[in-house]
């Protein structure tokens, strides 16, 4: 069974996506297979891994995109998944192990222009239809929007776990505690849902800061976010498992290059000569696999 995960804080701008894409990335360089799913309509993650020509090409069969599977019910996920999406300047992949579910800006119509199959909201559906593909993939990590709508609800509902991307500020520890009272309202809302379907039930597993400048003072925002994770864990909010984890990512330009080259971060900061991103984002995928007790590393990281 795939080890699922929702990357999703309610605070916007805190690098979730670039986070998202990283780890997805070592964890492919790592010999695991992975799915993500773009669960944004803002479709950052599609257009980075895609690139913005075939991303505007694919935009042409609406079929292949995430929508399709709440417009048609006999559509399968497979059709959308796009099948090692990153590729070098002649085409060929860089990342075989790496597939991408992606989006569309048409994904917003999800909220007000798509009607729902009597009997079944749209986490069901999504979650029947990937369960046909979910044998594939060791990891599947959803790009959730930073709210609580049916997309999100989607990801969610299939989820085993959420990491949650932050930055050490007082915006974030306001958001942090929204999402947590949000995310026990779904679990609690969706309860029979849930066991009906034999879907998990989604738990915070971390706290992973992102986007780090020079020269910040992260010490008291640590304190406060323990402090508010030591309070949740006492009211049962967030599983024992939640904490901070103990590497955070460098803010860094070389993020914004590797947009725009449509390839991970982790497989061209060797160019930025002032940081290394990629230690940073290994050091993060390790600690998750140690944590939900997976076998080490096959492939050399240090290549990276």
């Amino acid at each position: 069974m795939a080890q699922k995960i929702s990357f999703l804080n309610i605070k916007g701008g805190v690098g979730k996506t670039s986070l998202l894409v990283n780890m997805g990335a070592c964890l492919a360089y790592m010999g695991r297979r992975v799915l993500i799913v773009d669960f944004d309509a803002q479709s950052n993650a599609s257009i980075w891994l895609m690139r913005l020509d075939r991303w505007n090409l694919l935009n042409k069969t609406p079929e292949k995109f995430l929508l399709n599977i709440f417009k048609d019910p006999n559509s399968k996920l497979s059709t959308c998944i796009q099948k090692s999406p990153i590729r070098d300047t002649d085409g060929d992949e860089v990342l075989p192990r790496l597939d991408l579910a992606p989006a569309s800006f048409t994904l917003m119509d999800l909220e007000h222009e798509v009607p729902q199959i009597p009997g079944k909201t749209f986490y069901e559906r999504f979650y029947e239809a990937l369960s046909e593909v979910e044998v594939n993939y060791d990891f599947i990590l959803f790009d959730c929007p930073p709210n609580f709508f049916y997309t999100t609800q989607c990801a969610l509902f299939a989820s085993d776990h959420v990491l949650v991307p932050s930055n050490p500020d007082a915006l974030s520890i306001i958001g942090f505690h929204l999402l947590v009272d949000k995310l026990a309202k779904f679990r609690s809302d969706s309860t029979a849902k849930r066991e009906a379907a034999g879907a998990p039930t989604p738990q915070i597993i971390g706290i992973a800061l992102n986007a780090v400048k020079p020269g910040t003072k992260i010490h008291v925002p640590l304190e406060r976010f323990n402090a508010q994770i030591d309070r949740f864990k006492t009211q049962n909010k967030v599983a024992a498992m939640t904490h901070i984890y103990p590497d955070l990512v460098r803010h860094s330009v070389t993020v914004g290059r590797a947009v725009m080259l449509g390839i991970p971060t982790v497989l061209m900061s060797k160019q930025d000569a002032s940081i290394n991103l990629a230690e940073d984002y290994i050091k993060l995928t390790k600690h998750l696999l140690e944590q939900l007790g997976d076998a080490e590393p096959e492939s050399d990281t240090d290549d990276v």
